[in-house]
């Protein structure tokens, strides 16, 4: 999304890509819903029983809708999974080169640098293959579900620093951003532990987000500066 903001000419047509795309993704995820309601009323009536709802969509369009949905369904998977583990590869290289090692800022040989943007390319590739893997043996419901909970931990922080600065003025202590990002996740896993015992039988779904995010816009309300 933000590849596309930048290519555009100017501002205000910026501003017009932003609002199109939303609306754009807004419908595109309806027609996904739809597909996936059709998908579950298919399943029940011709009574197919799969492990878990990851496994419907390949295995009604590869074993009940024919080869050629079969094949229409691994294109677009694997030209989905392709372009999105690309997209991420990428940003994560680039910002493990320049943020973390700032290599931008070393005086080496280009071939130099060259081999290194390589070696992280290829060992944040490794590491995407051993999060699959690790996630093939650990895993006991649906994928959406594991990462919509992995996100309500990682995300919260953001969320609450990217709130706390779009409708407040105040300023923060900068030494402190970093402990209280840290110390938000650590509060929201306690609470969603013993959430049954202190909140009468309550258990935090995808919430979690949001009550990760509040913690830490509180966290950053008690260290920020008072002129």
């Amino acid at each position: 999304m933000m590849q596309k903001n930048l290519s555009c000419r100017n501002l205000r047509d910026a501003q017009k890509n932003m609002f199109t795309f939303s609306w754009i993704l807004v419908a595109v995820n309806i027609m996904f819903l739809l597909l996936g309601a059709v998908l579950h009323i298919y399943a029940e009536a011709n009574h197919i029983v799969v492990e878990s709802s990851d496994r419907l969509f390949a295995t009604v369009s590869i074993n009940y809708l024919g080869v050629l949905a079969g094949i229409v369904f691994l294109v677009g998977l694997i030209s989905a999974a392709w372009s999105s583990a690309d997209g991420a590869l990428t940003a994560l290289t680039t910002s493990f080169c320049i943020d973390i090692i700032g290599l931008d800022k070393r005086v080496l040989p280009d071939k130099q640098k060259r081999y290194i943007r390589y070696m992280v390319h290829l060992s944040f590739a490794i590491l995407f293959i051993a999060v699959i893997m690790l996630f093939k043996q650990l895993d006991n419901k649906a994928i959406i579900d594991r990462f919509f909970t992995i996100a309500g931990y990682t995300y919260g922080p953001l969320l609450g620093l990217y709130s706390f600065g779009l409708f407040s003025r105040w300023q923060v202590r900068d030494r402190a951003v970093p402990v209280i990002a840290i110390i938000s996740p650590v509060v929201t896993y306690i609470l969603d532990s013993n959430s049954l015992e202190w909140f009468n039988g309550y258990q935090f779904g995808f919430e979690l987000l949001i009550l990760n995010g509040l913690i830490t816009f509180a966290g950053l309300w008690l260290c920020r500066k008072r002129h």
